[in-house]
């Protein structure tokens, strides 16, 4: 089954206004909602005196109309009354300067005042409507990730506690830090301080521990959250639209997730411009990250509608957006938002309802996706895969790459993304794996600027090529341990046998600036390009631009491709049998270009068949005897597609065309069973000479 919905606030609004809105909802097809979120100060607007009456109501009429409620745990933002009472929950900035919480997600989720008040509300709100009839699941409050790191005094005092918790003895810790560079030799962990001040920041090997901190106390409060769900709720599910991917803090999902999260959840935000397919399938990505390894579906509890400041995305985009969604894991589409909001910081951020109450176009599409998955039902939705390829994904590499840009001048996420974008070329499906627990096999594994390899991680990929597995790994890895130190051995570290390589040069073919001192002099920023270097593989010439490559010696590993343009023949990838498996690595950061190419040289020897074959920017999966094609583009696409649902899609004996409109949908069944999706009355061209099935919407 598939939920779509929408996202409700209900003290936004009167009470009058909530029967229309839920009758409204009701007439779109909707079967979902998400309540509850933002609003913990409507609950218990004075410590200790709970208003609880006015949401009964709510949840009493959402019953009556059978639709089904995930109601948010609204931890964050925390009260007015509780920052008054306990300015130790405030954020203290990089200066140690207390800040006032003038927006929202402004409060210390670690301090032990702001978890008393934040778990006593929130064992209050579980048991009160653990057992309502119009309960689905409980929200593990709302977008926990994103938000400010905090540096105040009490922070610290946590901070000396974990770090003690982990090294054990100060002697420990001063091998992990370095300490004994530039004179920074801790004698107590009493002297352990952020490394942060002002705008200046400290050491790689202590930023990452910083990072890692936060991350176990976000995960930490998840925790709490969810065995107070499991205690007073046994029987209801639980989910969050956490934001452990937020650049600004964030956490290590992957690291607790299994543990943690029973419906797996996300917020689907590619923007309001589908032409931009990195923001596009970033949010598909999200969806993929969130569900890991588990054989579960997602639920997008917030998917986007609108943006700051722009009404909406090209018409249907709002519609090709949830179809997207669907191919990429998705059961629950829940619009964020039901109506435009008045005031607060997202007034010009445009929901389904206008801001006087009427409907808009946008909801037009939803209902009409709403209306369609009914009659959809046979194609076996929600879908999942059972991937044959995996991607890792590391929170710890994103952080050590964005703290060291000098070095790491192509974005850890760059790499991931342009990986999971060759895959969505080929409609290939794959998990996203935390290289530090692997719990599934895999026909081939790639490994994208993985720069932290700590001893789980390279035994994890050791044991899998010894046991016949493949992997792919990209320039940039291996580069640090687990402490964030550089390798003293041959790179990639921990793996130079396993490649049969040694990798620690490296050229820019392009200027190199920075901007850390050096001599105290100014450099420029120069246009300046060295080299022009191709790449060579097999009969393929693979002409991208490459601004960083590695000087690749191999020892027991064969070349696969080779650089051209450089005055001397280097290799570009290498490839390495090693045990039962093979070790490809190669010497520039992840392209689009590249990583397909290589897919494609081993698709047929490692037995992986790739998806339906689709033009630029029409994704498609085939869903048992059904294949569905979503087009992404503004331009109408034609499609090649096998009459016969029994043969390979690789080479059907003959074939037909699917013509596709921009932002279209089509649906291809059984033997030449077509059904479109393009249009209220879902009609296709009979001239294609295939059956046709109607879908009345």
């Amino acid at each position: 089954m598939i939920y779509v919905g929408t996202n409700y606030h209900p003290h936004d609004w009167s009470q009058e206004r909530w029967p229309v809105d839920i009758r409204l909802m009701k007439e779109s097809g909707f079967n979902l909602v998400r309540l509850g979120h933002l609003c913990w100060d409507s609950f218990e607007p004075i410590e200790g005196n709970y208003t609880f009456d006015w949401f009964d109501e709510v949840m009493d009429l959402f019953s009556e109309a059978g639709i089904k409620v995930v109601l948010d745990i609204a931890t964050r933002p925390a009260p007015t009354w509780l920052h008054r009472k306990h300015p130790s929950i405030n954020i203290t900035d990089r200066y140690r300067n207390r800040l006032n919480p003038v927006s929202r997600y402004m409060e210390d989720v670690g301090d032990p005042a702001f978890q008393k008040y934040a778990y006593r509300f929130a064992e209050t709100l579980v048991k009160r409507y653990e057992g309502h009839p119009a309960l689905f699941a409980f929200g593990l409050c709302n977008e926990i990730g994103c938000g400010i790191p905090t540096y105040s005094d009490e922070a610290r005092q946590r901070f000396i506690q974990w770090l003690s918790e982990k090294y054990v003895s100060i002697e420990r810790l001063n091998v992990a830090w370095a300490a004994q560079r530039w004179s920074r030799r801790l004698n107590r962990f009493e002297d352990a301080e952020f490394p942060v001040s002002g705008a200046v920041s400290g050491a790689p090997e202590r930023m990452l521990d910083m990072w890692r901190f936060y991350s176990d106390e976000q995960l930490a409060y998840l925790h709490g959250l969810s065995a107070i769900v499991r205690k007073h709720a046994p029987n209801s599910r639980e989910a969050t639209n956490h934001w452990g991917e937020n650049s600004a803090l964030g956490f290590d999902y992957l690291k607790e997730y299994q543990n943690i999260f029973d419906l797996p959840g996300a917020g689907f935000y590619p923007g309001v411009n589908p032409e931009d397919t990195n923001a596009l399938f970033g949010a598909c990505f999200t969806i993929r990250h969130r569900i890991g390894e588990r054989d579960h579906p997602i639920w997008c509890l917030e998917f986007q509608t609108g943006s700051f400041g722009a009404y909406a995305p090209p018409r249907g985009g709002l519609r090709m957006y949830a179809y997207l969604a669907l191919l990429f894991g998705a059961e629950a589409i829940c619009a964020w938002t039901w109506r435009t909001m008045l005031g607060g910081e997202e007034q010009y951020l445009y929901g389904l309802l206008d801001h006087d109450g009427t409907p808009s176009r946008k909801l037009d599409e939803f209902q009409q996706f709403a209306k369609e998955i009914e009659n959809l039902q046979f194609v076996g939705f929600p879908y999942v895969g059972k991937p044959d390829v995996a991607l890792a994904y590391s929170f710890e590499s994103f952080k050590i790459s964005e703290g060291q840009k000098p070095y790491y001048q192509t974005g850890y996420l760059d790499q991931v993304m342009q990986s999971f974008l060759a895959l969505c070329e080929d409609n290939v499906d794959c998990n996203i794996i935390d290289l530090r627990d692997v719990e599934k096999d895999y026909k081939v594994m790639i490994v994208p600027g993985h720069c932290i390899m700590d001893e789980a991680c390279a035994g994890n990929i050791r044991e899998y090529v010894e046991h016949g597995g493949t992997v792919i790994m990209t320039a940039y890895s291996a580069k640090v341990d687990e402490n964030n130190r550089v390798f003293d051995v041959p790179m990639p570290g921990r793996l130079s046998d396993v490649f049969g390589i040694r990798a620690n040069a490296f050229e820019r073919p392009v200027f190199h600036y920075s901007d850390m001192n050096e001599g105290g002099l100014e450099k420029q920023k120069m246009d300046l390009r060295r080299e022009c270097p191709g790449i060579q593989m097999e009969d393929e010439m693979l002409d991208f631009p490459i601004d960083y490559y590695e000087i690749l010696e191999p020892t027991t590993a064969n070349v696969l491709a080779t650089f051209t343009n450089l005055g001397q023949k280097l290799p570009a990838v290498t490839n390495n049998f090693y045990g039962k498996g093979r070790a490809v690595y190669v010497a520039v950061p992840a392209t689009l270009e590249l990583i397909r190419a290589l897919l494609r040289y081993f698709y047929k020897e490692l037995e992986i068949t790739p998806g339906p074959d689709t033009p630029h920017g029409v994704i498609a999966r085939q869903i048992g005897d059904t294949i569905v094609y979503v087009n992404t583009t503004p331009s109408t696409q034609m499609v090649s597609t096998p009459v016969s649902m029994n043969e390979t899609l690789q080479g059907p004996s003959q074939g037909a065309s699917l013509e596709l409109e921009p932002y279209g949908v089509k649906v291809l069944k059984g033997r030449g069973e077509h059904t479109s999706l393009t249009n209220s009355n879902a009609l296709l061209d009979a001239s294609i000479g295939l059956d046709l099935v109607n879908l009345e919407v």
